[in-house]
C-alpha cells in the first residue's frame, strides 16, 4: 500500500515540475499588423532589433523591446532601421523565388507582447526567466525534423 503512494508521490512531483518549467515559454503569434509596420517601413523605436543565420541571407529578423535584458548569444544585432529592412528583405531572397514570409508577436509566458518577429520559419523557443531576461532560439520548422522521428 505505500509502495502504491510513493510512485503517486513520484508522478505528481514530476508532472508538478514539468508544469513549472513551462511557465518560463511564451510563443510566436501571427499578426498581420508586424508585416504592414515592413511594408510600410514602420520601426519601433522601442525596440532593439537582431538577425540569425547568413548576414545576406538571415533565418529570423526579431525586435525585442528594450526594457527587456535580451540573451543575444545567437543572435546578431542589427544596428540602424535602414538594415532592419534590409535584412527582412532578404527573408524573401530565396533561390526558389518568393516566400512565405510570416510576421508576428513574440509573446511571453503570460501573453505579453515582448517583441516582434520575422520569418520564415514559423517556430522557435522563446522563455523569459523570472528576472526578465529573454531568450529566443533559432527558428525552426518542426516539419524539417519529421524523417528523423520515424
Amino acid at each position: 500500500m505505500q509502495k502504491k503512494y510513493t510512485v503517486l508521490i513520484i508522478i505528481l512531483s514530476g508532472a508538478f515540475s514539468i508544469m513549472g518549467c513551462m511557465d518560463l515559454y511564451g510563443k510566436i503569434r501571427p499578426n498581420p499588423d508586424v508585416l504592414k509596420l515592413y511594408a510600410h517601413r514602420t520601426g519601433l523605436p522601442d525596440y532593439d532589433y537582431y538577425y540569425t543565420g547568413r548576414a545576406n541571407l538571415p533565418d529570423a529578423v526579431i525586435g525585442i523591446d528594450k526594457k527587456y535584458k535580451f540573451n543575444a548569444r545567437l543572435w546578431g544585432q542589427i544596428k540602424t532601421h535602414k538594415d532592419v529592412f534590409n535584412k527582412i528583405y532578404n527573408l524573401n531572397d530565396t533561390p526558389f523565388g518568393d516566400s512565405d514570409l510570416i510576421a508576428g508577436d513574440v509573446l511571453d509566458n503570460k501573453g505579453l507582447k515582448i517583441g516582434v518577429w520575422f520569418s520564415n520559419y514559423y517556430q522557435t523557443i522563446v522563455k523569459k526567466t523570472p528576472e526578465g531576461r529573454v531568450d529566443v532560439y533559432t527558428p525552426y520548422s518542426p516539419d524539417d525534423f519529421e524523417d528523423d522521428f520515424l
